[in-house]
């Protein structure tokens, strides 16, 4: 008889109780507290920054070393360009994160960048200098990393 109470008490237990998981959009991948998504599609730096907003994201923003290998050996898988939230739009030379103004934490340049003065107000992850950070012209085509924290989500098991 206790036995059967037990079960009772387990499985009512599990049918009711609330979990919390941390989880990120399907497609999207999970590197610490942050979703990342690739896009295939190609656009402007602007039309870029419209788009994350989409997703309740934003361009990618290296914070750490960690992040940018994490971004940098994923960018890779697929050899091609990407647009990082990283320009000096507001004032020549002071490269901010797109999202919040500050200046950036990290240096992930590949030697000899920045170097296009007022014509190259955008960073991308070169897959030619194996991912390293270039300035580049805002208005070229290239693909999007959106970047969001990751989400708390409401579960039920059973």
């Amino acid at each position: 008889m206790t036995n059967k109470f037990a079960f009772v008490v387990v499985v009512w237990v599990c049918m009711t109780i609330q979990v919390y998981s941390a989880r990120c959009h399907v497609g999207w991948i999970r590197f610490q507290n942050k979703c990342y998504w690739f896009s295939h599609d190609s656009r402007p730096w602007g039309e870029a920054e419209g788009i994350v907003s989409v997703f309740h994201s934003k361009l990618a923003e290296p914070m750490t070393e960690a992040e940018s290998n994490f971004l940098i050996s994923h960018s890779q898988i697929q050899p091609s360009d990407y647009w990082i939230g990283i320009s000096d739009m507001i004032e020549e030379g002071r490269w901010i994160y797109s999202s919040n103004q500050n200046v950036i934490q990290m240096n992930g340049w590949a030697p000899g960048e920045p170097n296009g003065h007022t014509g190259e107000n955008c960073v991308q992850l070169r897959s030619g200098v194996h991912g390293k950070w270039i300035d580049i012209g805002c208005g070229q085509n290239y693909r999007i990393i959106c970047e969001a924290k990751v989400k708390e989500i409401d579960g039920i098991i059973g």
